[in-house]
């Protein structure tokens, strides 16, 4: 029997299991290395059955992928509220939802879940970016792709920098500095 494991049928209830999952995970990664932590482990934090975990998540690299998306999901959701239209405000936009975002990024980011996390993330965003119209205007396929890792893959480096040193500065102090790099890049 396949089961619905996507978010598109799901019960409040599942939703809620869905939670205690994802946060036993990251209190678990709070003293375990993401390899040392057990099914078990997580179940027994999540004061859930081992059956119930398996209706929800096919193994805990399911339950990081979906912590991930939920974070993609709502950024991109805000994002397409804004009104963006240029560099200034984009750096903007993100490092005020990151500050106001990163609790779970903290965790990750402590347990040496950085690059699964920057690789994620790009993927997602260079997926997203067809759907979304960018201050930057590359004119083929290969150069929206250059684009995407190389602007991304950098910047995402810098938002968690920022996190791993507990977001001292403020977005405006982050969003000047960057533009200010950034220009003296070219």
């Amino acid at each position: 029997m396949n089961r619905d494991k996507t978010n598109k049928n799901v019960t409040r209830m599942q939703k809620q299991t869905r939670t205690w999952i994802k946060d036993a995970l990251m209190q678990l990664l709070k003293n375990y290395s993401f390899e040392d932590i057990t099914i078990k482990q997580i179940v027994l934090t999540a004061e859930i059955s081992r059956p119930t975990f398996y209706r929800n998540y096919d193994s805990k690299k399911a339950v990081l992928d979906d912590t991930l998306n939920d974070l993609t999901e709502d950024y991109y959701s805000k994002f397409r509220q804004s009104n963006i239209t240029n560099l200034h405000d984009l750096l903007m936009f993100c490092f005020n939802y990151f500050e106001n975002n990163h609790e779970y990024l903290s965790i990750m980011i402590a347990a040496h879940l950085t690059s699964y996390i920057t690789d994620k993330f790009t993927i997602e965003f260079a997926e997203k970016l067809n759907d979304t119209q960018t201050w930057r205007e590359w004119k083929t396929p290969l150069q929206k792709q250059i684009g995407v890792h190389f602007a991304f893959y950098g910047f995402f480096n810098i938002i968690i920098f920022w996190i791993a040193t507990g977001c001292k500065e403020s977005p405006e102090t982050m969003t000047d500095q960057t533009i200010e790099v950034l220009h003296n890049l070219t």
